[in-house]
């Protein structure tokens, strides 16, 4: 499973911020919980991966103060136009920052850390992991806490013929405004716990405007639960809880996401 682009999968998904919010728009069940823990923390949250700012924008609006980190320079843009559009007096409320997750420093410590929506999937490694963790572990306030979700491993997902694509429901381009199907195709490498999709989209419209097909790659690194505790202690840090979905249910095998709440050891 050597010819997995993890260059691409770590980029490409991000690439285009509209067709991103577009493809997620309906998807806010996370954004309502995170905007709970965020309204709940004194002080500053800083937030990993803050991407577009689809969790984060709704808080700031709601009354938080939120610090965002984020690789990508497109996402970022994004994100500080949505800020643009919040009410004049809470857009100095969401303070943006270029940076990578596996190597950042802040001259402050914070009571809430969050890594939403799967982005510590994008760590492919133990090393990585690790990095990161040292990070967290620093900017963490002493009764802090981390927040990080995950998609749990479903194996029936993860067995998919990666020479197969499954089709999904047609949509909209939100910038061309053609109608495009789409499908999807992925390959799992279960020794590096490595998932790498292909999202598939093809113009209905043979005069329609807009790009004729197009793909878009996404690698995710799969953790399971006992992994995420074991790396959690062996980086000074203990996971507090295990939640299964953003309605505070607990964790089970049919759950769809791994939320855990972590603290210091």
């Amino acid at each position: 499973m050597d010819e997995f682009d993890l260059d691409a999968g770590t980029h490409e998904f991000y690439d285009d911020p509209r067709f991103y919010d577009h493809e997620f728009q309906y998807r806010r069940s996370d954004v309502w919980w995170y905007g709970e823990q965020y309204l709940d923390t004194d002080g500053p949250v800083l937030e990993l991966a803050i991407g577009s700012g689809r969790v984060a924008v709704r808080a700031v609006r709601d009354g938080a103060t939120v610090i965002g980190l984020d690789l990508s320079q497109s996402m970022l843009r994004r994100c500080a136009e949505r800020r643009s559009k919040l009410p004049r007096k809470r857009q100095s409320s969401l303070h943006l920052v270029r940076g990578d997750m596996r190597n950042f420093a802040f001259n402050r410590r914070f009571d809430l850390i969050t890594c939403p929506f799967n982005a510590f999937m994008h760590l492919y490694t133990v090393e990585d992991v690790e990095r990161c963790l040292r990070c967290v572990k620093r900017a963490l306030s002493p009764d802090g806490v981390f927040i990080v979700d995950v998609l749990m491993p479903d194996f029936e997902f993860l067995s998919r013929s990666p020479f197969k694509r499954y089709v999904g429901p047609r949509l909209k381009h939100p910038v061309h405004g053609s109608y495009y199907t789409y499908s999807e195709q992925s390959a799992y490498d279960p020794v590096r716990q490595l998932n790498q999709m292909w999202f598939h989209y093809d113009r209905i419209e043979a005069e329609a405007p807009g790009p004729e097909s197009f793909v878009v790659q996404l690698s995710h690194r799969y953790f399971y639960p006992r992994e995420l505790e074991a790396l959690m202690h062996f980086n000074g840090l203990q996971v507090l809880q295990m939640l299964g979905d953003f309605k505070g249910g607990p964790l089970t095998g049919d759950s769809e996401s791994i939320i855990a709440l972590v603290g210091h050891r």
